[in-house]
């Protein structure tokens, strides 16, 4: 699609990415001090976890969330945000 005919052009505070970040190329899992840790038997499925990951470092399956620890930075706000505490935090080398 040309520039031109990109439908928000001209809207204001709408940047235009030319091209998209490279973040995911990127092995975050070495910043972490520690990792969230996924209880099955405490998860509903609410994806709460999957939508507010910043990093998209938890990907969704039928059987609920599939954590990457390669992109992962350890923000831990999955596990803030999981309201049955299926999301819980371990240190990194435990």
């Amino acid at each position: 699609m040309r520039e031109e005919e990109l439908p928000y052009k001209g809207i204001e505070g709408i940047p235009i990415i030319k091209e998209p970040g490279s973040a995911s190329k990127v092995n975050r899992g070495s910043w972490r001090l520690v990792r969230p840790v996924y209880d099955r038997e405490k998860c509903t499925k609410c994806k709460i976890c999957f939508t507010y990951c910043p990093d998209a470092a938890i990907n969704w399956t039928p059987e609920g969330p599939e954590i990457n620890l390669k992109s992962c930075k350890g923000c831990m706000i999955c596990v803030e945000e999981c309201p049955t505490d299926a999301m819980t935090e371990e240190k990194e080398g435990t």
